[in-house]
């Protein structure tokens, strides 16, 4: 008896809209002219008729992805500390829900208009709530956005470092300095990240208050 026949993939009108939702369905990485055709059910020559190239397609999706995103802004009593940690870990959030998407971020063009602009209510939300300068604000965002995007993409994430490892270093006694850390510090993704984040932060707001900071 012969297997029943795979369905044809019902035809969807191409349209940035479609080709936006098909790309976040795929992933950024799994993004190709081909893969969203298939996705949508059409010729490849039907994607190339709405876009340009690859890149801009990948860029299409990744500014979907973006409009979709609320960054968080600082709260009317919250201090500047706890509102860049509470941004560093939505930038977390956002980069591990969406492979591929820091890559973009880090390597952000003049045409990714509503991204950029996205960026500057941040900056600006900042630069008004703490009566900052624009160079501080934008000093103070762009550095922790860009250490949490590393981090989230690269270092703590879920998929990371297991935590056997850190255990038995924890335990071996031919070692001076490093098993006392691995005790004292919580190991897992969400405890390292804040960690390190907070250096960051600490570190951030004592650097825009030296005095020379404006001029260098």
């Amino acid at each position: 008896m012969n297997a029943p026949a795979s369905p044809t993939p019902r035809k969807r009108r191409v349209t940035p809209e479609t080709m936006a939702e098909a790309g976040i369905t795929l992933t950024l990485p799994k993004v190709t002219v081909k893969s969203v055709a298939d996705a949508l059910g059409v010729s490849i020559v039907a994607i190339y008729n709405n876009i340009d190239d690859l890149y801009a397609l990948k860029a299409l999706v990744a500014e979907e992805i973006l409009r979709r995103w609320s960054p968080p802004m600082p709260g009317d009593d919250e201090s500047m500390q706890d509102a860049l940690l509470r941004f560093s870990i939505a930038m977390r959030d956002l980069v591990q829900k969406n492979p591929g998407i820091a890559d973009y971020l880090v390597g952000l063009v003049p045409s990714a208009i509503d991204t950029i602009r996205m960026i500057d209510a941040v900056q600006t939300g900042y630069r008004l709530r703490y009566g900052l300068t624009p160079k501080q604000a934008t000093w103070s965002v762009t550095n922790v956005a860009e250490h949490a995007l590393a981090l989230g993409a690269m270092v703590h994430h879920s998929g990371g470092r297991p935590p056997e490892i850190d255990a038995a270093i924890a335990a071996r006694t031919d070692l001076d300095t490093l098993p006392g850390a691995y005790d004292t510090v919580d190991r897992g993704p969400d405890g390292m990240f804040l960690w390190s984040m907070r250096t960051v932060v600490v570190g951030t707001l004592a650097l825009i208050e030296e005095p020379d900071f404006e001029r260098v």
